[in-house]
Order: C-alpha cells, then structure tokens, then sequence
C-alpha cells in the first residue's frame, strides 16, 4: 500500500512539472496547406535574437522557447512572409489550428493576451491587411502614396479608438508599441503611452518609448540641415551654402509622385515672394529615373534651386533625418539649425517662423517644430 502510494505521488510531481513548464513556452499547433515548409519563429530572449524553425510534421507544428518577460514572438512562412504574431514568456503556452492560406481564420488557445489581440486583428483582418498591401505596393509605386496614406490613416483610426477606451489592457501597450508607433507619429502615441495605467505597459515596449524618445530629442535639438552638395539640371556639381541668406527652404522629393508639378510651383510661389538675401528654396530629389525629374525642373525658370541625390535610397540622408515618407519640407535659419519640419506646404508654423527669420527685428530661436 505504502509503495503504490510513493508511485502515485512521484507520478502526480512529474505529471505537474511538465504541464507548467514554467522555465519554458510553448506553441503547438496543426496548420494545414504549409506545403512541408517550416515557419519560422523570431524574438528576443535574455541572450539577444532567438531563430527557431518549426518544421511541419503531418501539419503539426512545436517550438519551446524561452524568456523571462513577455516578448514578441513574430512568425513567419518561407521567404520571410509574416504569418502571426504571439507574445509569450517562460510558463505560457498557446495552441494554433487552421489553414496557413486563410491565417486570419485559424484558431488560437492560450492566454487572454493572444486571445484577444488575435481576435481584434482577425475582427478587423480586412483593415490590417489592405494596409500591408498598400505599404508593399507605395514603396515602388509613388503614385499609390494617397491610397497608402489613406489605408494609413484607417488602420491609426482603428487602433487609437481601442487605445482610448482600454487604458488598462496590456493589449493597448501593444498596439501603441507594435502596430501604432512610427518616427512620424511619436509625439501621438507618447501621449496615448503616458495615458496607461503601468500594468498596460510592458518593459520591452517601455524600452522602445525611452530609446526612441531620447533619440528624437538628440536629433531635434542638434538638427542641421543637409550639406548640399549635390547635382543640378545642368549635370554640374552645386553646392549651396545656407549662410548667404537668412532663411533656406528645402524639400526632399520625388518628381516621380504625381502631385510633384503642384509642389513644385508651391515652392516656386516661395522662391517669388522673397529676396535672394531672405530665402533660397533648393529640392533634392531621390528619383531613381532622372528622366521624370528634368521634364518636372528643367523648364523651371524661378529661383527654386534644384537638386538630384546620386546616391538616392542609399544614401544615409534619408536615415539621418529619418524620412520613410517623401516629401518632407524643411526650413532652417542661416546656421543651418532646422527650425520646422512639415510633410506639406503651405504650413502656418513655417510660414510665421520663415516671416520671423526675415524680419529680423523680431527673430528669435524658438524650440524646432517636427511634425509628421
């Protein structure tokens, strides 16, 4: 009697122990149509980036990771193709079930976390993935900027309305940290951060929103402007100097977005209402066809100097100033200090600094104005 209930009892331990599995978590998971190709599995752990692969046995699929804090788990099929995104840490475990060419279909049993974030995305699966399409598509189409924008803006709508209403749903620190935040948008989704109460906010994310705040603040108090030194639509090097007037206007670009000729008369608008001594306009553009840029410049007779980047996307230029969207208006001052920065013209914060530079009477720095 005595040995069977040492039996049972060693049972029961082992039994506990492998169900919590509390240094572990685990997915599982029976995804039809893979086609025998793994998924893989990328996140953070306490020892830096982790790369599982799962490879699909009969259309089962298991990975044990591990992690101390809650982290993204992002998915994804062959040709690193995002398939889902889930956020475990040591102890959790979650169970998938579905067919890998409908993703926003298949089932998913684990904690309330990816429950319900995976039910909000599926919910609203039309939203997300017309917004991805059209992310893909702007990036070599410029004249499908207005549908990203618009797509863009959809998704912001959908997920600041859930933010507002669930300030204490880890699940709004999420949506801030990973789907939300952009350099364009940080001063916004600062603002909805502070608004959680700490038990929505995750240390990785947290981490996220200090780095990039502390670097936006670098950047915004030591912005210059650009050296620009550069080709123009003669073929021949010009250099422009920002010290020979009080004011310089320039606009980072492509002639190749179908609404180039009305920004480029805007700036051409610019160019007349000042002296040369007030303001110089310059454009830089980053086409990769200079054919577009000569038929949008090369019949302007204005003052509007304009510029062609030979290096175009692989020039650090871009990164510097962290452009992801063009165009993108900036006005410095005579010692190159960029005072706003604006992704439209006209633009009553530039328009009232620009006026305070030329009159110089009434000129003083004021804190730089970045908007998205």
């Amino acid at each position: 009697m005595k040995r069977n209930i040492l039996l049972y009892l060693i049972t029961l331990v082992l039994l506990t122990a492998c169900g919590e599995q509390k240094d572990v978590f685990v997915i599982k998971g029976e995804i039809n149509n893979l086609g025998g190709r793994p998924l893989l599995a990328v996140y953070n752990n306490d020892l830096g980036i982790a790369i599982d692969t799962l490879i699909p046995i009969d259309g089962k699929i298991e990975m044990v990771g591990t992690s101390t804090e809650v982290v993204p788990v992002q998915l994804y099929q062959m040709g690193w193709q995002p398939f889902m995104r889930l956020y475990l840490c040591n102890g959790q475990r979650v169970e998938l079930k579905g067919d890998a060419k409908v993703p926003y279909e298949i089932e998913l049993k684990g904690n309330s976390l990816n429950r319900n974030l995976w039910k909000f995305i599926s919910k609203h699966n039309e939203i997300f993935t017309e917004f991805y399409a059209a992310t893909l598509q702007s990036e070599f189409r410029p004249n499908l900027e207005d549908i990203y924008i618009d797509k863009q803006r959809r998704l912001d709508s959908l997920l600041i309305s859930y933010i507002d209403s669930h300030r204490r749903d880890v699940m709004s620190g999420i949506l801030i940290g990973d789907y939300l935040l952009r350099y364009d948008n940080y001063a916004l989704c600062d603002s909805l951060w502070q608004g959680l109460h700490e038990k929505a906010k995750l240390p990785y994310i947290t981490r996220t929103m200090e780095h990039l705040g502390q670097e936006l603040t670098f950047n915004s108090d030591n912005s210059k402007l650009p050296y620009m030194r550069m080709l123009n639509n003669a073929d021949s090097i010009y250099y422009v100097a920002t010290r020979k007037s009080a004011a310089t206007l320039v606009c980072l670009w492509q002639a190749e977005n179908k609404k180039a000729d009305v920004m480029h008369k805007v700036l051409q608008h610019y160019a007349r209402q000042y002296t040369n001594k007030q303001l110089q306009v310059v454009t830089i553009s980053f086409d990769t066809d200079t054919a577009k840029w000569h038929s949008v410049v090369d019949s302007d007779t204005s003052r509007v100097v304009d510029l062609w980047s030979d290096g175009l996307y692989t020039t650090d230029l871009l990164a510097k100033y962290k452009v992801t969207r063009l165009p993108v208006y900036l006005l410095g001052d005579s010692l190159g200090n960029i005072l706003v920065r604006t992704p439209q013209l006209p633009d009553e914060d530039l328009d009232n600094q620009l006026d305070s530079l030329v009159n110089i009477d009434k000129y003083t720095i004021e804190t730089p104005i970045f908007k998205p």
